[in-house]
């Protein structure tokens, strides 16, 4: 077997909830208001129930094929050729993903934190950092997110605390004013964007020690992580309203720019940042460990440590080439990419789980 390191379950949790905030604890509360406005806390609450659904799905799949990763199952169950054509989609999926991370990373910190460094130099610094996380290797990585886990919702729950007094519940009144669609939309982004994208994980459950559970204690930590975006999504229109919620792209950190407690607890929204790059750390490394691993399966090399360094500059290149600016990202790429998720967080898993059934029910006959 190609990777040798093991993850526990409680390492896996901690991933699953990183990888469930990810990028979108920063950007989740626009994204979702620009669909559902002032019941976008409703919509969020509906697709953390379907998120367990989406969870659900992959744990099938995985079932299935409970010793091979993702392209390894599509290979084994849909032949050669038409799997290599799967399997590549998925790979060009992991690696745009990677991409359009470390691209959010860039355009926050050129335009929030550092506005005149170099986009191409934050994105070469922070490539760095997954480099050097894969070449640890994958147990170091689940070690470390167990480390930051405690930290990151600490932060989560400060943030909430310090602006409770601010809320005003007006904001998100009356509910369900438009009717039923809008929130339906919301709907339908909130299980694409923090939920479909979990599909990464069906390249690392097969190096897991299994314990009793498991699966529950899987469904729970997702379930957690969703309700964590919708409680930053709800405080963000609380305080802020739906408009001004909608139009701030990174919302959740001008938010923490509004704590002040006593003139004693404030400018804290570099905490803010620091949760959201650890988070999104953790995301980008698993999409990039899943293309490189992906990548030595597909072409049945005997090792992923040599594309490690080929695939950074790859991913480099396209982080500049993905976008020619933030509007267009915001604008164009992203309203495509819900196709994308639900194709791969739930189309192809639905795929395999039929064949699958058909060939064994063409066994027994």
């Amino acid at each position: 077997m190609i990777e040798k390191g093991r993850l526990t379950v409680r390492q896996l949790a901690s991933l699953m909830f990183l990888c469930t905030i990810g990028e979108q604890i920063i950007v989740f509360p626009s994204m979702i208001t620009s669909y559902a406005h002032q019941d976008a806390w409703l919509s969020a609450l509906l697709g953390v129930a379907g998120g367990t659904g989406v969870i659900s799905i992959m744990l099938i799949t995985y079932k299935l094929q409970p010793r091979m990763n993702l392209i390894q199952h599509v290979l084994q169950t849909l032949g050669p050729w038409i799997g290599a054509f799967f399997s590549c989609f998925y790979l060009f999926y992991f690696l745009i993903s990677t991409s359009a991370f470390i691209r959010e990373i860039g355009d926050f910190m050129t335009t929030q934190i550092l506005p005149e460094s170099p986009l191409m130099i934050v994105n070469l610094l922070f490539l760095c950092s997954l480099v050097w996380g894969l070449f640890s290797g994958l147990e170091p990585i689940g070690r470390s997110a167990e480390v930051f886990l405690p930290v990151i919702v600490l932060f989560l729950l400060i943030l909430t605390v310090c602006l409770f007094p601010h809320s005003h519940v007006n904001n998100i009144k009356p509910v369900l004013a438009e009717g039923l669609l809008n929130p339906f939309k919301g709907f339908v982004a909130v299980l694409t964007y923090p939920y479909c994208q979990l599909c990464i994980f069906l390249m690392l459950f097969p190096y897991v020690k299994k314990e009793p559970h498991w699966e529950r204690d899987i469904l729970l930590v997702t379930i957690i992580g969703g309700l964590m975006l919708t409680l930053t999504l709800t405080i963000c229109l609380l305080v802020m309203g739906p408009f001004m919620t909608e139009h701030h792209w990174f919302a959740a950190f001008n938010l923490s720019l509004k704590i002040n407690i006593g003139n004693f607890l404030q400018r804290i929204e570099a905490f803010m940042a620091s949760v959201w790059i650890i988070a999104v750390f953790f995301k980008s490394v698993l999409f990039f460990y899943s293309f490189i691993l992906g990548t030595t399966y597909l072409f049945r090399l005997s090792s992923y440590r040599p594309l490690i360094l080929p695939g950074a500059l790859l991913i480099l290149a396209l982080s500049i080439l993905i976008a020619p600016n933030e509007n267009f990202y915001l604008k164009e790429v992203i309203s495509y990419w819900i196709d994308w998720d639900l194709t791969c967080g739930i189309g192809i898993p639905l795929l395999l789980m039929t064949i699958h059934k058909l060939k064994a029910h063409l066994r027994k006959s």
